[in-house]
């Protein structure tokens, strides 16, 4: 039996459309919200005696870990019926592991050069200059002890990517597929909110996500599977801090 919030196989109006895209941004702010909610209150109860960087790293950890149990129940109301495979896709060989890191490779190099061209054409006028005395509140992530920095890599290389494709490339890019319009709102939907949720990056590093957002949403569409995606996305991440480690 189909609950309230379980979506059409594909929508026949307009209606039908206004009504998809409610039931993805209420369970959207919904999951938003319960997880920063819970991530705050549970690293709240230790916070007095961990290192700041350990806070840090654990919020991330948290509100990632319940992003994703929080995708998976979404999936489940979402489709009652073969919400796994709705979520992942067909579990059938494709080439996506190739394409995936292909697209991560070529992110990866052209995301500081562009980066930096796009800053430097963009006057950003900030409140207070820049300083390089500036107190650091938090240690850069190559010099965390042991410990911290393998809990940071796996948050930032697995855990990140597996939570942010599970939202994005996962039950909202396939709710709003559902859509009369189907990719044509389904791909600039969800990179323009993946971008968004790094909006205190540079002009030009949110470019480069918003361009990453669009690779992924490829992806997804091209070969129907999330798991390309949790690879691209993971390879992305893992190079990058190669990349900054040695520069």
């Amino acid at each position: 039996m189909s609950g309230p919030l379980a979506l059409p196989a594909q929508s026949h109006s307009a209606l039908d459309d206004a009504l998809i895209i409610l039931r993805l941004a209420f369970i959207y702010a919904l999951l938003g919200l319960i997880s920063h909610w819970l991530a705050r209150g549970l690293i709240g109860l230790t916070a007095s005696s961990l290192h700041i960087d350990t806070q840090f790293l654990l919020i991330d950890a948290l509100f990632a870990g319940l992003i994703i149990v929080g995708s998976l129940l979404a999936a489940c109301l979402l489709k009652p019926a073969g919400a796994m495979r709705w979520l992942w896709g067909p579990w059938r060989p494709a080439r996506g592991p190739m394409i995936a890191t292909s697209l991560a490779v070529l992110m990866v190099l052209l995301a500081n050069p562009l980066a930096d061209w796009v800053n430097l054409h963009i006057q950003t006028n900030l409140p207070w200059p820049e300083t390089s005395s500036a107190p650091r509140a938090v240690t850069p992530l190559l010099d965390l002890p042991a410990g911290r920095l393998l809990l940071a890599l796996l948050i930032t290389i697995v855990w990140v990517p597996l939570a942010e494709e599970l939202v994005f490339r996962g039950w909202l890019f396939q709710g709003l597929a559902a859509t009369r319009p189907g990719l044509l709102v389904a791909l600039p939907s969800t990179t323009l909110i993946f971008t968004l949720l790094h909006s205190f990056y540079s002009p030009g590093g949110m470019l480069v996500i918003a361009l990453l957002g669009l690779l992924l949403g490829w992806l997804r569409w091209r070969y129907q599977q999330l798991w390309p995606c949790i690879l691209a996305h993971a390879l992305y991440n893992g190079l990058t801090l190669l990349l900054v480690a040695l520069t």
